[in-house]
This record gives structure tokens, C-alpha cells and sequence, in this order.
């Protein structure tokens, strides 16, 4: 058997007889995980206008569970729910409800489109979930930034994978999440190493350092000073604050 009839053999019988391009869908669906939502609308719309609905043998049913079934995968990437995810849960709902409606194959593809835009309207810029989901790990790292954190503890809270995370807050933020983190443990080591009265490895400790090592070059990378040259420089500033404080005092 020759490699093209073995590859033909693999592809179900509905997507041939009605020329289901599962390639596109493939693609569409990378797009989809990239946040290309043009490039996604467009692919998608592209493999739903190229399906042959007067094809031999076609039955508008299945037409219309395929485009349901494809439509649910979207909502399921989209929200990445978790049990409870209100908003995954209510688009679900409104899909089975739309499609349990509709008889023939030319109706279920009129209404693909706009349900799709639906659903990636979540997505774009200015739409709830991309900077829901930065607001959110935001939050979470602000709260928890003395203890353990990771890219996917910060992701298992949210209800959504590390990966999908990690490409949110870098695309929405300009930083990926593991910098933020150093950026809000440092803030606050800078705030304890000024009131003083604590050691340096103990203040890394209390921002959520695990070992002096990690602290230590991470406020070097981004203060450009060591933390015993950053306490340092804030010592005379202090003394004159004081200076001025008691030279004013009536």
C-alpha cells in the first residue's frame, strides 16, 4: 500500500466525503493557543466555508454536531475551566442551546461564525480575559510573594495551564511572570533592608528566597548594587532626614 492511500485511509469517512481540511483545523487551533486571533477567525472561517454540504452520502446532522463539537473545543481553550468556571459553563449552555435548534447543515454554518467571535471576543485586547488573567496572578503574587511560587502554582490558581499563563502575562504585561515576582520580592526586601534591625539572609527569607544565593543575585541584576551597598547608600539619607527633623522641631 502506498503512503498517500495509508495517510487517505487514517482520515474518517465524513471529513472526506465533505472535504473537512483537518490540517486547517490543526493550524487554527495553534493560532487559537497563540492569542493570532485574526489569523484563528480567519482559518476557522476558511475550513467551515470549504465544507461540500451537497456532498454524497452527507447527513445535515452531522454537519451539525461537528461544528458543535468544534465550537465546545474552542470554548473549552478558550476559558480552560476549571469545575466550577461560570463563564465556560454559561458559553457551553448557550452552544447546546443554539445548536439543538438548528436542522440543517447551511444553518448550523451561517451561525459558526458569529458564535466563534463570540467566544474570542474574551480574548481580545480590551475583552475581560487576558488582563482578568494578569490582574489575577498579580494579585496572587503580591499576596503570597513570601512564599513559594511558581509559573504553574500561580497558574493552578487561576484554573488554567502554565503555558497559557505565561503567554498572557508576558503579551499583556511586557514581562514574563518569574520577573514580576523578583520585582515585588525585591520592593519589599528594599522597604525591610531601610527600616533596618534584620539581617540581610534573614530579610531574603521574608520575601520569599529560599537561599541568600538567589537573593542576592537577583537584587544585583536588578538594582545594579548589592544589597549591603543599597542599605549603605540609604544611611546618610536617613541621617540628614533625621538632622533636618531635629533641627526643625521647635
Amino acid at each position: 500500500m502506498s503512503r498517500a492511500r495509508h495517510v487517505r485511509a487514517d482520515v474518517p469517512g465524513l471529513y472526506r466525503r465533505i472535504g473537512f481540511d483537518s490540517g486547517l483545523e490543526a493550524l487554527a487551533f495553534r493560532q487559537l493557543a497563540d492569542l493570532d486571533l485574526d489569523a484563528c477567525r480567519a482559518a476557522f472561517e476558511r475550513l467551515v466555508r470549504g465544507l461540500q454540504l451537497d456532498a454524497a452520502g452527507m447527513r445535515d446532522r452531522e454537519i451539525v454536531l461537528l461544528l458543535l463539537d468544534i465550537l465546545q473545543r474552542i470554548n473549552r481553550t478558550v476559558h480552560r475551566p476549571s469545575s466550577d468556571d461560570p463563564a465556560f459553563t454559561r458559553h457551553r449552555a448557550l452552544l447546546i442551546q443554539q445548536f439543538a435548534e438548528i436542522e440543517d447543515a447551511e444553518s448550523a454554518r451561517r451561525a459558526f461564525v458569529p458564535l466563534l467571535d463570540r467566544l474570542l471576543a474574551r480574548l481580545r485586547p480590551g475583552g475581560v480575559s487576558p488582563h482578568h488573567l494578569v490582574r489575577g496572578a498579580q494579585a496572587f503574587i503580591e499576596e503570597n510573594y513570601a512564599g513559594r511560587i511558581s509559573l504553574s502554582s500561580v497558574a493552578a490558581h487561576l484554573h488554567v495551564s502554565a503555558n497559557y499563563l505565561s503567554r498572557v502575562f508576558k503579551r499583556e504585561s511586557g514581562t514574563t511572570l518569574t520577573s514580576y515576582t523578583h520585582g515585588v520580592r525585591l520592593e519589599h526586601a528594599m522597604i525591610l533592608l531601610a527600616a533596618g534591625g534584620r539581617s540581610i539572609s534573614e530579610i531574603a527569607y521574608l520575601v520569599g528566597y529560599q537561599n541568600y544565593r538567589d537573593f542576592y543575585r537577583n537584587f544585583v541584576k536588578i538594582k545594579k548594587a548589592s544589597p549591603r551597598e543599597f542599605q549603605r547608600g540609604l544611611a546618610p539619607a536617613v541621617g540628614a532626614e533625621a538632622r533636618v527633623s531635629v533641627e526643625g522641631a521647635p
